[in-house]
């Protein structure tokens, strides 16, 4: 991943980190971690656990979520060489969290894709949405595209090897590419560099702009028809599944544009680094560089404040889950408690009853006692 190869070339070339940089990587990643893995979990819930499931869009959204959440779980991993505490770099885990980094970047930005044209299909062709855009279909899609992950990024493990590096001072290991095998590496990273930025951010920018002006035409017409009927006082037909899907469209419009403009200055630079030779970077491309890497992870953590921000449903469903799981503990607080009254009331009255008898017994002898006995008989 260039996240590791600029920490790579860092560590190799003695390039000196801003200070600045270095700061705000140092205390803005873990924030990003927490609140994106929070973030991460909610729309899990929210997609997986409510009506919602029922949405294809549901479906592409909630595996997002996930695969950002195993993306930024490998961000906090390389992040705690920053505090001494260094698992990348370790023969086992070099390979493994490589491998996952792949992986997830793979899987999040082609489930962007396989949601924007999802979208398109449902506003090109809003008839055969119900047909082409199902829940099987969309599962189909992910596990494909899963299988496809893993045998496309299994040859990482196979590229990456544990060097030791020497300075005047000390000497430490750092997870890197194995020299015997660079020509297939380079290969291989020609190749993720297409199938991962180049192809997948192109179609989202092809797609989005389709989008775009077809929702533009939906509203152009609705606004003239409406315009129509307030002048002749009639009532304009308008589908009914029209709108909610338009809303929806708008908000995955809006998630799959962010993830674009924070991916594409990652992989221009990228390209810059094809231009220089290691060891060669100039400040400012590092210091670019690594700029563009935070843009890069947020785009894994940022979702969940764009479907609060633009998902009216999405709302709806989240603030309708917690508010059902709240009256739930609350009424089962209260049934807990009510069954707790019943059976003390049960224990005490089969306590009392037994004195309330043996009283009764004793009055009714006293009073036989009482009575006059007739000695003439």
């Amino acid at each position: 991943m260039i996240a590791n190869n600029s920490i790579n070339i860092t560590d190799l070339c003695n390039h000196q980190t801003d200070p600045f940089l270095y700061n705000l990587q140092l205390y803005y990643t873990p924030i990003l971690v927490f609140l994106g893995l929070l973030g991460n979990c909610l729309s899990m819930c929210v997609f997986f656990g409510t009506k919602l499931r029922y949405s294809s869009s549901s479906i592409y959204l909630g595996v997002l979520a996930i695969s950002d959440s195993g993306f930024l779980i490998i961000v906090f991993v390389t992040w705690l060489k920053m505090v001494l505490v260094d698992l990348f770099n370790r023969p086992g885990f070099c390979q493994f969290f490589t491998f996952l980094a792949y992986f997830f970047s793979f899987l999040s930005v082609w489930f962007v894709v396989a949601f924007t044209i999802e979208r398109y299909i449902a506003v090109r062709w809003p008839l055969r949405r119900q047909f082409l855009c199902t829940v099987t279909r969309a599962k189909m899609t992910v596990t494909g595209l899963t299988v496809l992950a893993i045998l496309l990024n299994m040859p990482v493990i196979w590229f990456r090897e544990i060097i030791i590096f020497c300075d005047t001072k000390t000497c430490y290991s750092v997870c890197y590419l194995n020299m015997d095998r660079g020509f297939w590496a380079s290969a291989h990273n020609n190749v993720d560099m297409f199938i991962t930025f180049a192809v997948p951010l192109t179609m989202i920018v092809i797609f989005n702009v389709l989008i775009a002006r077809n929702i533009y035409k939906f509203d152009h017409v609705r606004r003239t028809l409406t315009i129509e009927s307030e002048a002749s006082n009639e009532r304009t037909y308008i589908p009914r599944d029209r709108m909610p899907q338009t809303k929806v469209t708008k908000m995955l419009l809006l998630v799959s544009s962010a993830f674009f403009f924070l991916n594409m200055p990652a992989f221009v630079f990228r390209l810059i680094a094809f231009h220089y030779s290691e060891c060669e970077y100039p400040k400012w491309v590092i210091s670019t560089q690594q700029m563009c890497l935070l843009l890069f992870d947020t785009s894994f953590g940022i979702n969940f404040i764009l479907y609060c921000a633009s998902g009216e449903n999405f709302r709806r469903e989240m603030i309708g889950m917690c508010t059902n799981r709240t009256s739930t503990r609350r009424s089962g607080t209260l049934i807990q408690m009510a069954s707790h009254v019943s059976e003390f009331t049960r224990r005490y009255s089969s306590s009392k009853r037994p004195h309330s008898t043996e009283n009764a017994q004793r009055k009714s002898s006293q009073e036989t006692k009482k009575l006059p006995v007739n000695k003439g008989l």
